[in-house]
């Protein structure tokens, strides 16, 4: 019994003392404690603002809002989410650096994320070539893998040989066209500067296709170089002189020591097909006249072939030295200037021009007009002509106008006696006047041509006749003094017209040539010579003795409206057969020939 009681009362008593310790300690439910997001990898690692990247970890919230992403610090749009995916693209604005993401419970920080840039080409060089030619880019973000750089040109992939972050090499592909150079690598494309891709010229024709040595041969073809310098003519292997070009004409020289064989042209963009020129047989010297043709302008012929030379308003005067050709005249840059093998050489860039020229070794020699001052050049040196009144210097053809011997100067010309308007006969010595005849004991009187042999001076020109009871002018009669003493030529009477215009001394014969009775006419040793033969000319413009043996001279406009010159008084014309002035024909009075020269 006593047990039982024991046992109810610790019953009782437990029950007391649990149930209030039960009903303090029991509040409610247990809460859940946020989990901190764990970033384990990042793909891609790298890419271009709007790549889509894929964020893998773990504790991401379900709902995409709910999570925050960041680039380098930069919002990210999140598209979709899972507890341990997230997919989001990379922001427009952010650079490179790590990935972050947000949530409730906390923030994670991942691998960084590389922002790929687009490439830029700001260069290539060369601009141009032929398919295969190395090109070198350069430019800004290129990949310096060179496989991960895909270069085209005008569409067209090229090699990429080498590369670096700033420069790609590559070759210019072989099916390639003309266009722009391009580069993409992983972060965009890039558009470049135009490729020009260089054609190998090709050859239609050539005119004519035989001729002398030194004839002027017109090619016409495609893809020449408008740059005359960038053609490259060869015959049969011979490089010429090429004196013009266009993308589809070159007219070239056929060279002296070319032979029979093909023409080509080289060009950068390549070589040629070639064709076939035969050169004509040399059967004597060449033979060059200066003038003018109504087809063309000044220039000069060669065995009959003609040049014209470019700037050139009139050929004055010609002389030769080796196979060079000099000749002098008005230019149409106004300015004094001389042309050597149809080259300009400007003596000065002030106003004026030249009218005759010498040649004494390497030394050139123009007369002419500098700011309305009668000068002489050597070479580029300047001399005027001093004189104490008006000079006066005149002619149409002034090959001899001009001498130089032994280094000195010699100027043929007049000077006004005092203010009169007579002229006194002047040649002019390294620039100082030394006068032929006074202007008092006859008329007028001008020196036209000098010519210097050994110590001897020969000054030739023309003097009034003046009738002895009157004093009136009866003629003017053609003169030649040498060392200042009076030679006598001798003239038909009543003869009008009369002048001179070129002087040659070989020996002890003195050639002179000009007009008589308005009539071409020559004199040797004062007593005129095959005067019917040379009045087929207006005047005699020229005269030229090679080896002493054989009399070559040029007239001024032949009887036919020819150009033409005489060989031992045998009538030669460049333009035989021609009879009236057309596209193949420059027969008409108006055609000027100057001078000639034999070697």
């Amino acid at each position: 019994m006593k047990t039982l009681i024991a046992y109810l009362l610790i019953v009782i008593f437990a029950v007391l003392f649990i149930l209030p310790g039960c009903k303090k300690n029991n509040p409610g439910p247990k809460p859940i404690i946020p989990v901190l997001p764990k970033i384990t990898a990042i793909s891609p690692t790298s890419g271009t603002a709007g790549t889509s990247v894929t964020i893998t970890g773990s504790a991401f919230e379900l709902s995409a809002a709910a999570n925050t992403v960041k680039f380098n610090g930069t919002a990210a749009v999140v598209s979709s989410a899972t507890a341990t995916t997230l997919i989001v693209t990379a922001p427009a604005g952010a650079g490179t650096g790590p990935v972050s993401v947000t949530t409730t419970g906390g923030t994670a920080t991942g691998p960084i994320f590389t922002y790929l840039l687009a490439p830029g080409v700001t260069s290539i060089s060369p601009a141009s070539g032929v398919a295969g030619v190395s090109v070198t880019i350069t430019g800004t973000n290129f990949d310096a893998v060179a496989a991960n750089n895909v270069v085209k040109f005008h569409g067209v992939a090229a090699t990429v040989t080498t590369a670096t972050t700033t420069s790609l090499v590559v070759t210019a592909p072989a099916a390639g066209s003309t266009g722009a150079v391009t580069v993409t690598t992983t972060g965009g494309t890039a558009t470049g500067p135009v490729f020009t891709y260089l054609l190998a010229p090709v050859i239609a024709g050539i005119n004519p296709a035989t001729a002398a040595a030194g004839a002027a041969v017109t090619i016409t073809g495609t893809n020449f170089d408008a740059t005359a310098a960038n053609d490259v003519v060869k015959f049969n292997g011979t490089v010429a002189t090429v004196t013009s070009a266009t993308a589809t004409q070159i007219i070239a020289t056929a060279p002296a020591g070319g032979t029979n064989g093909n023409i080509t042209v080289t060009t950068p963009g390549g070589t040629s097909n070639g064709i076939a020129f035969t050169y004509l047989v040399a059967t004597g010297p060449n033979i060059y006249v200066t003038g003018s043709d109504t087809r063309s302008g000044a220039g000069y012929w060669k065995n009959s072939t003609f040049t014209a030379t470019t700037d050139c308003n009139q050929a004055d005067a010609m002389v030769g030295s080796g196979t060079d050709i000099y000749f002098a005249g008005p230019s149409t840059t106004l300015t004094p200037t001389y042309w050597k093998n149809n080259t300009a050489v400007h003596v000065s860039s002030q106003t004026g021009y030249t009218s005759s020229i010498a040649v004494s070794g390497t030394d050139v020699y123009c007369m002419g007009v500098l700011n309305n001052v009668y000068t002489y050049w050597k070479n580029t040196t300047a001399t005027p002509l001093t004189t104490t009144s008006l000079i006066y210097i005149t002619g149409t053809y002034q090959n001899n106008e001009l001498a130089v011997s032994n280094g000195d100067v010699y100027v043929a010309g007049a000077q006004y006696l005092g203010t009169s308007t007579i002229l006194k006969a002047t040649y002019w010595k390294n620039g100082s006047p030394i006068d032929v005849t006074d202007g008092i004991h006859s008329g007028s009187a001008r020196a036209t041509a000098v010519y210097v042999s050994g110590a001897d001076v020969y000054v030739a020109g023309l003097e009034e006749v003046r009738d002895i009871t009157t004093g009136g002018i009866i003629n003017e009669a053609p003169r030649l003094w040498k060392n200042g003493v009076p030679v006598l030529i001798t003239t038909p009477a009543n003869s009008i017209f009369n002048t001179i215009t070129s002087i040659l001394v070989s020996g002890s014969d003195v050639y002179l040539g000009g007009q008589y009775n308005g009539a071409g006419a020559v004199w040797k040793n004062g007593n005129m010579i095959n005067a019917a033969t040379y009045s087929l000319a207006e005047v005699v413009s020229s005269i030229f003795l090679y080896n002493n043996t054989d009399l070559y001279i040029t007239g001024a406009s032949s009887s036919s409206g020819n150009n033409c010159y005489w060989k031992n008084g045998n009538f030669v014309e460049m333009d035989p057969g021609c009879t009236h002035q057309s596209a193949n024909c420059a027969a008409t009075f108006a055609n000027q020939v100057v001078s000639i020269y034999v070697k």
